[in-house]
């Protein structure tokens, strides 16, 4: 519930677009935008949402698809039209600094290259470790000549941010970064001066890959942050709020400690374990909320322990790590609804945000809406990009992040755990340099609906930066705040204050290091865990136990795609099984049709498939499934689901029923090597007036009733995508069609 006691948020936004002559100050667009600097332009109205637009913008559309990487890249805000008719595209978090709350507008962040002889050597490996994870999906989007123009990419303390993203067809390769980098190198710290030359001597070679590139510097990142003497404060405390009958949150450590733990470079895990903090907030299923929060808490805490207390732990291990204690969270607590067969909105489940330092680094771990946030002198930015539908929308290119928000169920989330099998849910972990006193917040949404973090991290976090404010009694704070502005829920907070302090002397990150740049990067997939009983926390990692507390009334949109996957899968193994029995054709490489959709469904064996040789403008019919539960689906997005961004269970699909005519209108093939087929629906078969479901709907049986809303049914027209791999489990080629069937697919 916005405050009017709050401070108020001023929303800058950036325009890009075609001008005929910069628009003077003071100026408005749509009368709502006034002119700063142009293209520098202030929101009047920054409460409201902008108006709903008619068609995602085109120039959007890379931004979007980068969405995931928010700490780099600008958000579109809306489109605006100016008066000779021409659109701008207003850029929200764009890399802007002004002091908190300040008059003056604000100015750039400086340019990356204008920073680059002052930094030290953490922050220059932290810039080009990040252009190097982002070089990769910027080719994807034909934006990746903005990573080499000087004046997009700006630089805020450790983190890289771009001004603006174009789009441009020319070809480049690794190469052409290693030929950029090398202007960079003479000037590189000393300790990493001879291992960057050496890289991009090698780089502009045309030798290497961008997986062992982005692998070296993250080591070269590790060891350089290894050598110093870091202090680390943190403090965390759990409340039930003023409308809650109990608290499902949970948080480790033990809600109300406050402690500072002194780590060197020779510091011994085994006698101070690494600095770990955890915020879980529990999900429905009338009692189960706060059991999932602390099951969640019991586990990650006992699976990380033996991390904790390990030295020299690899930088790919840590991520692995990190990603099975989720994992095994998971498994735990699905295993708990199982045993008490709680089904749909009566599973109980939770969300997760995890802060570990390790050797100097800090990694960033989550699944959910539970945040992270990082302060700085001049702002305070969020770490984590939120699980939900608003997210998802907004990656898949359907609506602009702002207006994803305003549409009913934007906040319901698409992954948590013990709401999906393991196999299905894709935990996020993040690494982030420290080169400076920074401070880290962690917290439940109790605390960061209605922008509350915005609104109050300038008099309320900033004195703890500065070291003006205890940690501990800034926690407590924040937790009486949360329940005075908000209070709408439990709350949970964490901080973790690290204040880094040079080393004496400093070791050079070994040139050998290179010789990673030609090695494929380690998997850190975590594989697939089983959890043989309920876990209990360690003696040392004690987690909060709360008292019990009434169910949310968020629920993940997840268990409607988990409860369709048994059906899916068994129709696809039948399918593609007799599939195989009546066609003959020629093979198919494997990571062509080996892809996998978003959704639980059963891989089709790799192998012949009839459907390998399709050709543009063929046509199909959606065959009668033996399964009732079963369901062809398409996505209806406006380009395959992406399979290196964060992935959602629940895409927007749409059902193609039973005698369905489609028609082949593309294929294409992602990074990752998954060919996906683009369809049109020409027409569908006419329903018999009996009121009855048809074969190709769900069954209305009290197991499935719940099933039928969940996609809308394709009508002639709609266009979606499906793996072609999966193709042949839901239609038959038709080789004669006649008028009727080709329906809206004629020429």
């Amino acid at each position: 519930m916005p405050n009017s006691q709050l401070p108020p948020i001023h929303r800058y936004l950036w325009a890009q677009g075609t001008v005929a002559a910069p628009l003077s100050a003071g100026s408005y667009l749509m009368q709502r935008y006034q002119v700063i600097r142009f293209p520098l332009v202030r929101d009047t109205q920054p409460q409201l949402p902008p108006p709903a637009l008619a068609d995602v913008p085109p120039e959007a559309m890379p931004y979007l698809a980068l969405s995931p990487y928010l700490t780099a890249i600008p958000r579109p805000f809306t489109q605006v039209t100016q008066a000779d008719g021409q659109p701008l595209l207003l850029l929200d978090e764009v890399p802007l600094q002004a002091p908190p709350h300040a008059a003056a507008p604000p100015d750039l962040l400086p340019a990356l290259t204008e920073a680059w002889p002052q930094a030290s050597a953490i922050e220059q490996l932290s810039w080009l470790w990040q252009l190097a994870q982002l070089w990769q999906p910027c080719l994807d989007q034909q934006v990746a000549h903005c990573l080499l123009d000087p004046d997009l990419v700006r630089v805020d303390g450790e983190d890289v941010r771009l001004l603006t993203l174009t789009v441009k067809s020319s070809p480049l390769a690794l190469a052409d970064l290693g030929q950029h980098w090398q202007g960079l190198a003479p000037q590189a710290a000393p300790a990493i001066r001879d291992y960057l030359m050496r890289l991009t001597q090698e780089l502009a070679a045309g030798r290497g890959q961008v997986s062992g590139l982005v692998n070296s510097l993250a080591q070269a990142l590790r060891q350089q942050s290894a050598q110093r003497q870091y202090p680390v404060q943190l403090s965390v405390k759990s409340d039930q709020g003023p409308t809650r009958n109990r608290n499902e949150d949970a948080c480790f450590p033990v809600s109300g400690t406050t402690q500072t733990v002194h780590l060197t470079a020779n510091t011994d895990y085994q006698l101070t374990p690494a600095p770990l903090l955890v915020v879980c907030d529990g999900i429905g299923g009338h009692e189960g909320g706060n059991i999932a929060s602390q099951t969640a808490i019991a586990e990650v805490t006992q699976a990380l322990q033996p991390l904790l207390v390990r030295n020299g732990t690899p930088h790919t291990e840590i991520v692995l790590a990190l990603k099975q204690a989720m994992l095994q969270a998971n498994e735990a607590i699905s295993l708990r609804n199982d045993a008490d067969h709680k089904r749909e909105r009566g599973r109980m489940g939770t969300t997760i945000v995890m802060a570990l330092v390790y050797d100097g680094c800090l990694y960033i771990a989550h699944l959910g809406d539970s945040r992270a946030y990082r302060v700085r002198s001049h702002n305070c930015r969020q770490l984590t990009l939120d699980d939900d539908v608003a997210a998802r929308d907004t990656r898949l290119g359907l609506r602009l992040y702002a207006e994803a928000l305003q549409q009913s169920g934007a906040g319901a989330l698409v992954q948590a755990l013990g709401m999906a099998p393991t196999q299905h849910l894709h935990p996020t972990v993040q690494l982030f340099a420290i080169a400076a006193n920074s401070l880290i917040l962690l917290c439940s949404d109790g605390l960061s609906d209605y922008d509350l973090v915005d609104q109050l991290w300038a008099t309320e976090l900033l004195p703890v930066l500065t070291g003006d404010r205890e940690v501990g009694a800034t926690t407590q704070r924040l937790v009486t705040l949360a329940n005075t502005h908000n209070g709408h829920d439990n709350v949970t907070v964490g901080l973790l204050r690290v204040s880094p302090q040079a080393a004496a002397t400093v070791q050079p990150v070994p040139v050998q290091l290179v010789d990673v740049l030609h090695q494929a990067a380690p998997d850190v997939t975590a594989p697939l865990v089983t959890a043989p009983a309920m876990a209990t926390a360690p003696t040392t990692l004690r987690p909060v136990a709360p008292p019990p507390t009434k169910p949310k009334t968020k629920w993940p949109l997840i268990m409607v795609s988990v409860l369709i996957a048994a059906g899916v899968g068994i129709a696809g193994a039948l399918g593609w099984q007799w599939w195989q029995r009546r066609a003959a054709a020629p093979s198919v490489d494997a990571e062509s049709s080996g892809g996998s959709t978003l959704s639980p469904s059963a891989p089709p064996p790799t192998g012949t498939t009839a459907i390998a040789d399709l050709a543009v403008g063929d046509f199909l019919q959606i065959k009668t499934l033996a399964d009732p539960t079963a369901a062809a689906t398409f996505v209806t997005t406006a380009s395959p689901p992406a399979a290196d961004a964060p992935e959602a269970i629940d895409t927007p699909k749409r059902l193609l029923t039973a005698q369905t005519v489609v028609q082949v209108r593309s294929r294409q093939q992602t990074p990752a090597g998954e060919l996906w087929v683009r369809l049109q629906v020409c027409s569908t078969a006419t329903p018999e007036p009996t009121g009855e479901a048809t074969d190709a709907l769900p069954s209305t049986s009290p197991e499935s009733t719940s099933l039928e809303p969940a996609w809308p049914i394709a009508a002639p027209g709609d266009q979606g995508w499906i793996l072609q791999a999966d193709l042949a489990t839901f239609a038959a080629p038709l080789l004669d069609t006649s008028s009727p069937q080709q329906g809206l697919c004629t020429d």
